[in-house]
């Protein structure tokens, strides 16, 4: 492996989003999360701070006690944070309320909380650590300090609890080292556009690991073409036949699917 600068990595800046439990879940460190999620804005200059706890058991045989077997009792990730921006979701989730329209929340910390479907960004330039659990619930909460020259804030420890589904509490998503994967073709809208029109290209690994080199629509390049984000690609129709005009999507892994596209 040896020193490789390039492979450190800092958290320069972030993003913490929360979505009701089930809500659709991301599908690369930079797939969008546009709503399904709703990013909860600044946080303390601390940051987030990410802990994973494991707890074991030791089992020991009547033969000089030897240990045979080793069982985890008790495993948690949990993140910990203050979130300083005092918006009515930021208030609702820290007391595990509703907020009325004239700004009042009832308070009752014997209240059960709700389970959460969380995503936790760190950013580095075009790196992205990506962690989603979509089964964490808060477990705690912090003091709230009303001091001159400081920020209110709202401190909270988000858990992830096991979820089926996933088979595990947590996923993550490390950008910078993810196989580059060709790209995937899923929709084109809308049908029928004549030359000069948009044409909203959806799929997937546009701009994971690799970005996009190439957009053709019946074979021609398209006149121009601008990526949105992982899975969304706006180009614009270039002349040619009305018709079948298959949509390729290029990048440095190789050619996409062909998706069947008519033009006017």
């Amino acid at each position: 492996m040896g020193k490789v600068i390039d492979e450190v990595r800092v958290a320069v800046d972030g993003v913490v989003a929360v979505g009701a439990f089930g809500a659709t879940a991301p599908t690369s460190a930079i797939s969008s999360l546009t709503g399904t999620h709703t990013d909860y804005g600044y946080v303390s200059e601390d940051g987030v701070t990410e802990t994973t706890s494991v707890s074991s058991e030791k089992i020991r045989a009547w033969q000089k006690a030897k240990v045979v077997r080793t069982t985890i009792t008790e495993g948690t990730v949990s993140w910990k944070l203050v979130l300083i921006q005092t918006s009515a979701d930021i208030v609702a989730m820290y007391y595990n309320g509703t907020v009325g329209t004239d700004g009042s929340i009832v308070i009752d910390p014997t209240k059960e909380r709700p389970l959460l479907s969380l995503v936790i960004d760190v950013i580095d330039g075009n790196e992205v650590i990506r962690s989603y659990a979509p089964e964490a619930q808060i477990t705690e909460v912090g003091d709230q300090v009303y001091q001159n020259g400081a920020p209110i804030g709202y401190e909270v420890t988000i858990e992830a609890n096991y979820n089926e589904t996933l088979a595990g509490s947590v996923k993550k998503w490390y950008s910078s080292i993810a196989t580059p994967l060709a790209a995937v073709v899923t929709s084109a809208t809308p049908s029928g556009l004549a030359v000069g029109g948009l044409l909203k290209i959806s799929g997937r690994y546009f701009t994971l690991v690799a970005g996009v080199t190439g957009v053709k629509i019946g074979g021609v390049n398209a006149t121009s073409y601008t990526v949105d984000d992982d899975s969304t690609i706006y180009a614009i129709v270039p002349a040619g036949t009305a018709g079948s005009a298959p949509i390729t999507v290029t990048n440095p892994t190789g050619v996409s699917n062909s998706f069947a596209y008519t033009r006017a």
